[in-house]
């Protein structure tokens, strides 16, 4: 495959897995749960969306797998460098839901997803190998 060839499925994998990550964390915490916050949320609803978002970052690390097929794993290196942006952006700003440690949990789970579904794709091929 050519350099140029890798560097942009490599580039569209990164959007395609950041957009999905933003997607499916924004369908849990907003939708599904209505505004997922430490402090407004009960127990369950907790447990639920920390499950969604792992689920979330599960697909989003699925995905960028299944478009570089192997052996790439800078779009998952791109996401988590997003994820933990994020984190510090929130942080930075006060735009926290609840205590760090909740922030900082849910960023853990999503990461945890994320190469989950790397690892995932890497175990399970749906493409073919090249």
């Amino acid at each position: 495959m050519a350099r140029r060839t890798k560097i942009l499925i490599t580039f569209i994998a990164s959007l395609v897995g950041i957009f999905s990550l933003w997607l499916y964390t924004t369908l849990v915490q907003e939708v599904l749960i209505d505004g997922l916050s430490y402090c407004a949320s009960s127990r369950s609803e907790l447990l639920l969306g920390t499950l969604g978002i792992f689920v979330a970052g599960l697909v989003g690390g699925f995905m960028a797998s299944l478009i570089v097929v192997r052996s790439n794993f800078l779009p998952h290196i791109l996401m988590s460098t997003f994820v933990v942006g994020k984190l510090f952006f929130v942080v930075l700003w006060d735009a926290m839901s609840g205590p760090l440690w909740h922030e900082t949990g849910l960023g853990i789970a999503l990461m945890m997803g994320l190469w989950s579904g790397c690892l995932a794709a890497h175990k399970f091929p749906l493409a073919p190998v090249g």
